[in-house]
């Protein structure tokens, strides 16, 4: 409960707050109001692993994760919200606990930026990352927080749904899922060689000026993504894409996710 204003008592009111000192001054007895404060602290969780360490155009997916989290962060506060959140990469995780306070959201995003320059060149994904981050999550959630995750959501659907589906009992979720358009679909432009995952020195050629070759590669990224849509749609929890090439605020404006 928080204090709204003192104003003439009124038949019903509880005495127990009536204010002397302005009844004494007024010679007409005042109360205090009070009103409950229906606070939702918002909790970023943001991925900074090599996984993300990866971009065809205007900037990293780590970069992407991050302007999302600082935008979200600031819109929060200065709508009056306390603001933390866990900032994770392959090595370490670091969790502020929320607070109102321009500080803590200046050391939440000073933490991603000495996680993501950890980094030295892309990696395999880690199946495990998502998993304890989210345990470590559980352990200092609280009801009624409002919590953003914000990475490469088909690991966390793939590997963590059952700490996905205990966290959505008494918080309201939102997935934010950072992509980059080389991922979805393969330019025109010719023989490529790649290798067939981030560990092999195998190279192999694919020649993108084939439709089929082309199709093959956005549907195999389809599937996946198709995968993970069902595993967030059961959960009932709201999942939105933004990619490397968008400009963020715009984006989550247009996804209504801040006013």
């Amino acid at each position: 409960m928080t204090f709204s204003e003192v104003r003439q008592y009124q038949p019903g009111d509880d005495i127990r707050h009536i204010d002397w000192r302005v009844t004494a001054r007024t010679q007409k007895t005042h109360t205090k109001v009070f009103v409950e404060e229906h606070e939702r602290p918002t909790l970023l969780i943001t991925e900074q692993t090599p996984h993300l360490f990866f971009g065809s155009k205007v900037r990293l997916k780590t970069a992407q994760a991050l302007n999302v989290a600082a935008i979200l962060a600031w819109v929060s506060l200065t709508h009056n919200e306390r603001v933390g959140g866990i900032t994770f990469n392959h090595l370490h995780s670091q969790w502020i606990p929320p607070k109102r306070s321009p500080n803590t959201v200046l050391q939440l995003l000073q933490k991603g930026i000495e996680l993501q320059q950890q980094i030295k060149r892309p990696m395999a994904p880690d199946s495990q990352v998502w998993v304890e981050t989210l345990q470590q999550l559980l352990k200092v959630n609280k009801p009624g927080n409002q919590v953003f995750l914000i990475g490469d959501m088909m690991q966390l659907a793939s590997h963590a749904s059952a700490q996905l589906y205990k966290l959505k009992h008494n918080t309201d979720i939102t997935a934010i899922h950072i992509y980059d358009k080389l991922e979805r679909e393969l330019p025109k432009l010719g023989w490529l060689s790649m290798t067939q995952n981030l560990s092999s020195d195998k190279l192999v050629k694919l020649d993108s000026f084939r439709a089929k070759t082309r199709h093959s590669y956005h549907t195999l990224y389809q599937e996946q993504w198709h995968a993970t849509r069902e595993v967030f749609s059961k959960l009932n929890i709201p999942l939105i894409e933004i990619g490397t090439h968008q400009e963020p605020l715009m984006t989550l404006i247009q996804q209504k996710l801040i006013q």
